[in-house]
Order: C-alpha cells, then structure tokens, then sequence
C-alpha cells in the first residue's frame, strides 16, 4: 500500500477525472475531499459507500481509501497537517478536537459523507473556492490571513458536523442500552404489578414519566405499557400449554383485575379467551385419543 507524503503545511487541488488517478493509500496528513460533480464509491478502511455531488469526506492520516467513479466526478481536496492544525492559534490547543481525534486511529465507525445539509455544503464550497482562487493567483497559502481565517472556519464547521455525529450516535446507544434496561427490569417484576406503576418504574431510571415513556416508545414502537401487557399476554399463553394452573390463578399470577379482565385483553391478541384457547389445544390430542382406539378396535 502507497503512502501520500506531503511536505507542505496545507494543499489544496481540484481534479476532475473518470478514472481515480491514486492507488489505495493512506496519508501523514487529513484530507477533506469536496465532491463537486459526479458520483461513484468511497472505499474507506475496507467499507464501501456510495457518493454523490455534494458529500463530503474527512480522511485522518491512519484511513485507507480510493475512489471508484461511476460518473465524471469533480473532486476538490484540501490536504493539512497536524502541524498547521497547531499554528493556528488564535482559537488554542483545544480546538477542533474530534477532528484531532480523527488522527489518533483509524476511522472505525461508518464513513460516510459527514455533511448531508444542502446549505453547509454550499457553504464549504464557497469557502474552498476562495482558498483555490488565492492559490491560482499565486499565492502562498500558508501564512496568508485570508487562508488562515477561511480555514478556522472550515475546520470549525467540520468539527461541529462531527460532535453533532457522535452526538447522535451516542444519543441512539444510550436510548438501546435503556430500552434493554427496561425490559430487564419488567421481565424480573413482571408478576409484581406495584412495581410495574409507571411512576414506579420512571423512579427507578431516574426519568420524568413523559420523557421515559417517549425514549421507550421512539425505540420500540409502543408504550410501556403495551409492552407489558403484550410480555405477560405471551406467558399467560405459555402457561395455558404447558401447565394445570386455573385461569383465575393465573390472572391473579399476573396482576389481572379479575377473569374478565384477562379474557378481554387476550381475546384481543389472540382472538380467543384462554379457556377457548385451552380447549382448542386439547382437540388434536382427543382426535388422536379417537383414531388409536378405532385402530385397536
């Protein structure tokens, strides 16, 4: 695998091509890489995604990639050290720190472009404009005002994109890891109807009701409560096939007000009451019972 050696503290290029003129290669430096026109397949530590006119990608220098182009694609690519990062300095050390972050691995999560609003990318575009126009006036880009200022925000507007991406990722584990959570805790207190209260359950994930009720409902599907009608509906089920228990002690198992109750919220799932539901699962073994005897007669 070749590695792209760039001596200067920041470059930047446009290259408009059918073929990807680079073989697979990684870099000691970050690129953002404009895609201007065209659309083909980013190759990014092995992952493959599909790209289009206006995405944008941000490389660290431990990333692996290549292009695959499907149409005529225009890319625009600005290439700066870790070091250029440093001398602007005006904003401190502390600055553009999940891009920083960036350089310390290789890019893990999916890659895809890290700008999807149409306005932002236009705006990155007119920036990288300005910086490509500096550069065929000849002049020198490094130590340039101009280039500097149009770089701070650059790097400030990709970093913000991706804190609002770890964001949301972090946002979507924290809401699953919750959700599992819940469902433990249900599924142990399960024939403890007090502790299935929602204020109850709401104290004990340290959530106002609303706002758990929310989160569970945005990844499940249904309330809270559904689902814990639904999770006790399927072991009334259970118990119906494979035990002797009465209906009554298995609504009072479970916290049902009474037989009634049951038989309306299991009608509703399984369109039978469970002494229907019961009976049924007795006939095949009575037909059965009934063809053996015949036999033996």
């Amino acid at each position: 695998m070749k590695r792209s050696i760039q001596h200067e503290l920041l470059s930047v290029q446009l290259v408009e091509t059918s073929q990807w003129p680079y073989p697979i290669h990684d870099h000691n430096h970050f690129e953002l890489i404009l895609i201007r026109k065209g659309s083909g397949q980013h190759i990014i530590n092995g992952n493959r995604f599909a790209y289009q006119a206006g995405d944008v990608f941000l490389l660290g220098p431990l990333d692996t990639h290549y292009f695959v182009v499907d149409k005529l694609t225009c890319f625009g690519c600005l290439s700066f050290t870790e070091l250029y990062m440093g001398r602007l300095t005006n904003l401190g050390t502390d600055s553009w720190l999940q891009i920083r972050e960036r350089g310390q691995s290789a890019t893990q999560q999916l890659a895809g472009s890290i700008i999807t609003n149409h306005r932002e990318q236009q705006n990155l575009n007119a920036l990288f404009e300005i910086i490509l126009t500096e550069q065929n006036n000849l002049r020198q880009l490094a130590a340039n005002q101009i280039v500097d200022t149009l770089m701070k925000t650059i790097l400030s507007l990709i970093d913000r994109q991706l804190v609002e991406q770890q964001g949301v990722r972090a946002s979507s584990v924290t809401a699953a890891s919750l959700m599992q959570r819940i469902s433990m805790y249900i599924c142990h207190h399960i024939t403890r109807p007090d502790h299935l209260r929602m204020d109850r359950i709401a104290d004990a994930f340290n959530y106002s009701q609303s706002h758990l009720c929310a989160l569970f409902k945005q990844q499940a599907g249904e309330s809270i409560n559904q689902y814990i009608i639904r999770y006790k509906l399927q072991l009334v089920e259970t118990r119906l096939r494979l035990s002797n228990m009465s209906i009554s002690q298995i609504a009072d198992e479970f916290g049902f007000t009474d037989i009634c109750h049951l038989n309306k919220l299991f009608k509703r799932y399984y369109q039978s009451t469970p002494t229907e539901y019961r009976r049924n699962l007795l006939v095949p073994s009575r037909v059965r019972s009934s063809y053996l005897q015949s036999s033996l007669n």
